[in-house]
C-alpha cells in the first residue's frame, strides 16, 4: 500500500521563488518610480500642483472639525488665485481660502486623515510632504496593477508588461500628479482595480454572483473618490452585458454589482441632495456657478475661433499629457515635445508590426481580443468625458486622460514592441520620411528650415530601415534603452524645468 508524502519545504518554495524571480522586472520598476515620486514630492515647491491648497484645504477641515466641507460662494476668488500662481505662492500670503475643491467626494479626504494626525508637530512643508507621500502610494498601486494587467493578459509576452508599467512609472506628468495632494491617484487606483477584474470576468465568464460582488464594492468605492470614476458605471455594465448574453445567472449577477455599486455611495448623493438640492446630487452644478471666471469654451470660441481652439486643443493636450507644470505654466524645451511627437508617431507605426506580427503568430486568443475591446472602450469612455468637460470649460489638461492609463500604456508598450519588427521599423521609417518631406516644404515655404529637426528625423528613418532589414537588436537593448530614456526625460523634468523655472521666478518676484 502506497502512501501519499507531502512535498518537501524546499519544493513547495521553489515555485515561489520562480514566481518571485519573473516579477523582479516589475519590483525594479516600481522601485525607480517610488524613487522618482519621493523626489518629486520632496522638490516640487509648496502649493506648486494644480488644485493642491484646495484639496489641502479639505482635509484640514475634515481633520480639526470632523464635518465634510460644503462649497459655497467665495471659494473662489479668480483674481487672487491667478495672483498667488503669478507669485509663486509666496508663503506669507494665504491658502486657506482656496476652497473650490469642497465637492468633491470624501473617501481620498477621509483616508488622508489619519496622515494628518501623523504629521502633528511638523511645519507645513512636512505636513504637506507626508500628504504627497501617500499620494505617490496610491500611484504605485496604479503602476503594480497596470503591470499585473498587462502580464496576465498577455502572459507570453512578459516584455510587454515591463514596458507598460514603465511608461505608467516613468511619464513626467503623471509623476508629478502622483507625487502631489489630490484625488487623483487614488481614483486611478480603483479605477485599474476594477478594470483588472473585468479582465477576469472576461477570462472566466462562468464567475458567480461573490466574484461581481467584489467588482461593486471597488466601483461604488471608486465613485466616492472623484467625478472620472464614473466611466466605470458603463463599462461595468458592458461586461455584463455580454455575460448576459452568453448567459448564466445574469440577474443575480446584476443584483451582486449594483447593490454596492449604488448603495456605498448612497449616503454620498443623499447629503448632497440636501446641502445643494436634489437635481444636483454630485455638486456640479454648484461648482459651475462657483468658479466664476474660468475661461469658458464658448467665450473663448467667440474670442479666437473654433480652428484656434481645435488647435490649441489638440497642442496642450500632448503637451500637458507628457509634462507641463506647476499650474500648466512650466514648459519642457520645444525640442523634447518635438522629440516626444516622434516617438509617438513610432508607436502608431509600430501597431503595424504588431499587427502583422500577431497574424502569423496565429492572432489572439478570445479573452484577449475580448480584453483589448473593454481596453479600447475604456479610451472611448474616458475621451467622452473630457470632450464633456471641454464642452463648458477650457481645459485642455493631458491628466484627464490619466483614468484609461492603462490601456494606453498597453497601447504604447504593443507599439514600442512592434517597432522592433520587419515591418514595424519599416513602416517608422517611411512615417519619419514623411515627417523630414513636411519640414522640408514647411522650411521652403516659411524660408527657414529646421536643420536641426531635419537631420535627427532623417537619421532615425535611416537607423530604422536599417533595423527593418536586419531586425536582429536585442530585445533588452531595445527595450531597457526606451526605459533609460524615460528615465531621463522624467529627472529631466524636475531638475531641468520644475525646480530651476519655479525657483527662478520666485526669486524675481521676491
Amino acid at each position: 500500500m502506497s502512501t501519499m508524502t507531502s512535498p518537501s519545504p524546499m519544493a513547495r518554495a521553489r515555485p515561489n521563488r520562480e514566481a518571485l524571480r519573473s516579477l523582479w522586472p516589475l519590483l525594479v520598476i516600481a522601485g525607480l518610480y517610488s524613487l522618482l515620486a519621493v523626489l518629486y514630492a520632496v522638490y516640487t515647491p509648496l502649493w506648486q500642483a494644480p488644485d493642491e491648497p484646495a484639496h489641502f484645504n479639505n482635509i484640514r477641515l475634515l481633520a480639526t472639525t470632523g464635518r465634510l466641507p460644503v462649497l459655497q460662494p467665495g471659494d473662489y476668488d479668480e483674481a487672487y488665485l491667478n495672483e498667488l500662481k503669478a507669485r509663486r505662492f509666496p508663503p506669507e500670503w494665504p491658502v486657506e481660502g482656496l476652497r473650490y475643491e469642497a465637492h468633491q467626494p470624501p473617501l481620498y479626504y477621509l483616508l488622508a486623515v489619519p496622515v494628518w494626525w501623523l504629521g502633528e508637530g511638523l511645519d507645513l512643508r512636512g505636513r504637506v510632504l507626508l500628504l504627497r507621500l501617500q499620494s505617490a502610494l496610491w500611484g504605485a498601486g496604479v503602476v503594480w496593477l497596470i503591470g499585473m494587467a498587462v502580464r496576465r493578459l498577455f502572459p507570453l509576452h512578459p516584455d510587454l508588461a515591463l514596458l507598460a508599467a514603465g511608461f505608467a512609472a516613468l511619464l513626467p506628468m503623471h509623476l508629478a500628479m502622483m507625487a502631489a495632494i489630490n484625488n487623483d491617484g487614488l481614483s486611478e487606483l480603483l479605477i485599474a482595480a476594477v478594470v483588472v477584474r473585468l479582465l477576469e470576468h472576461l477570462r472566466h465568464p462562468e464567475g458567480g454572483s461573490r466574484a461581481w460582488l467584489g467588482t461593486g464594492l471597488l466601483t461604488g468605492l471608486a465613485l466616492l473618490t472623484k467625478f472620472q470614476a464614473y466611466i466605470l458605471v458603463p463599462l461595468v455594465g458592458t461586461v455584463w452585458l455580454w455575460q448576459a448574453v452568453k448567459g448564466g445567472k445574469a440577474a443575480n449577477k446584476a443584483v451582486a454589482w449594483l447593490a454596492p455599486t449604488l448603495v456605498v455611495p448612497l449616503p454620498w448623493w443623499l447629503r448632497n441632495g440636501l446641502v445643494y438640492g436634489l437635481n444636483d446630487p454630485l455638486g456640479l452644478q454648484r461648482h459651475d456657478a462657483i468658479v466664476i471666471g474660468q475661461p469658458r469654451t464658448a467665450d473663448w470660441i467667440a474670442r479666437f475661433g473654433p480652428v484656434a481652439y481645435l488647435e490649441r486643443l489638440g497642442e496642450f493636450t500632448f503637451k500637458s499629457f507628457w509634462g507641463v507644470f506647476g499650474w500648466l505654466g512650466v514648459f519642457l524645451d520645444g525640442r523634447v515635445y518635438a522629440l516626444l511627437g516622434l516617438l509617438s508617431l513610432l508607436v502608431v507605426a509600430g501597431w503595424v508590426g504588431q499587427g502583422i506580427r500577431w497574424r502569423r503568430e496565429g492572432g489572439l486568443t478570445a479573452w484577449q481580443r475580448r480584453g483589448l475591446i473593454l481596453l479600447g472602450w475604456q479610451c472611448v469612455l474616458v475621451g467622452a468625458s473630457y470632450a464633456w468637460y471641454n464642452l463648458s470649460f477650457v481645459q485642455h489638461q493631458g491628466r484627464y486622460l490619466f483614468p484609461a492609463l492603462l490601456p494606453l500604456s498597453l497601447g504604447f508598450a504593443l507599439g514600442w514592441q512592434g517597432l522592433r519588427t520587419a515591418a514595424g521599423s519599416a513602416a517608422g521609417a517611411m512615417l519619419m520620411a514623411l515627417v523630414a518631406v513636411g519640414l522640408v516644404l514647411q522650411g521652403w515655404q516659411s524660408g527657414d528650415v529646421d536643420g536641426r529637426g531635419l537631420m535627427v528625423t532623417v537619421v532615425i528613418a535611416l537607423l530604422l530601415f536599417a533595423q527593418s532589414r536586419q531586425p536582429k537588436t536585442p530585445a533588452l537593448v531595445w527595450n531597457g534603452g526606451l526605459l533609460v530614456l524615460l528615465v531621463l526625460l522624467a529627472l529631466y523634468a524636475l531638475f531641468g524645468a520644475i525646480v530651476p523655472q519655479l525657483t527662478a521666478v520666485l526669486s524675481a518676484a521676491v
